[in-house]
């Protein structure tokens, strides 16, 4: 497989940052117009789970720049779950296809609508709000520079519409620190809603 420089960088990281298992897999035929691969990692972070990562993402850019460079800001995406089943890697090209064909912005603080929803119709999680990588990797999702961009990557974190409705209200901060306060699982992709 040929990769361009941005997904060489991207796999790069991944390769040093997730523990485990790891092998990719695509969920759309081959002639599909847009390139999106996802990469599982099992027994990462830990033992028992499972982190996924789109692979492809980032050969388009998130529509933002930098505010200190003027770069491009590229993303891949990733989440993570109780192992056992691939369901965060089918939530993520769920995302990543969706963000491919209506190119949308997305960056920290993106809420991607129903895509929860449609994987878990009776869960309180309804939709994916995209933030900082949790600590749980240490500082390893870092920025990295490739010349004409900066590539990142964001967490896509499972919530529910009481809780996007709260951010919309009250912002990214206040929000973020409610599942601090709550201490809510972020590998639980059916959580309870906090509100």
């Amino acid at each position: 497989m040929d990769l361009n420089k941005y997904e060489e960088k991207m796999i790069n990281v991944l390769k040093e940052t997730l523990k485990g298992v790891k092998k990719a897999f695509s969920y759309q035929r081959q002639d599909a117009e847009h390139k999106l691969d996802i990469l599982y990692a099992k027994g990462s972070p830990a033992r028992n789970y499972l982190t996924a990562s789109t692979l492809g993402l980032v050969n388009r850019t998130t529509g933002y720049q930098d505010s200190n460079t003027g770069k491009d800001i590229r993303a891949e995406i990733i989440m993570s779950s109780y192992g056992g089943n691939d369901m965060a890697g089918k939530i993520l090209s769920t995302a990543g296809i969706g963000i491919y064909q209506t190119n949308i912005r997305y960056g920290y603080g993106t809420v991607l609508k129903g895509v929860m929803e449609l994987y878990f119709p009776n869960s309180d999680m309804k939709h994916l709000f995209l933030m900082l990588p949790p600590p749980v990797w240490g500082k390893a999702f870092g920025v990295t520079d490739a010349d004409d961009s900066i590539i990142t990557f964001l967490y896509a974190l499972p919530i529910s519409q009481a809780e996007c409705d709260y951010m919309a209200q009250n912002g990214i901060d206040a929000l973020q620190n409610c599942f601090v306060e709550k201490n809510i699982d972020m590998f639980d992709l059916e959580r309870k809603s906090i509100f």
